[in-house]
């Protein structure tokens, strides 16, 4: 009967961490996209404004343009590149 409970104890021990690994897994990939809707959210608005710099509630993006195309960078990481054909 002991063993029996050990036993069920490390089988529910082991799938109450994969369950909580998986929530922290998906709390992390959340995160993540909301950090790249921000970002996004901030670089529609340097568009829209004009400007090549713009910093909103701790997002920085930078934005190259040229005659052909617009890329907009976030941590040293292009994010969005549009290109005029």
């Amino acid at each position: 009967i002991l063993l029996e409970s050990l036993l069920t104890l490390a089988i529910f021990a082991m799938i109450t961490s994969l369950l909580l690994s998986a929530i922290n897994q998906g709390r992390i990939q959340q995160m993540q996209d909301y950090q790249e809707q921000e970002a996004l959210n901030v670089a529609k608005m340097a568009v829209q404004t004009g400007q090549n710099e713009l910093t909103l509630n701790g997002v920085q993006v930078h934005l190259v343009r040229d005659e052909r195309s617009i890329r907009v960078y976030h941590d040293k990481k292009e994010i969005l590149n549009v290109e005029k054909k």
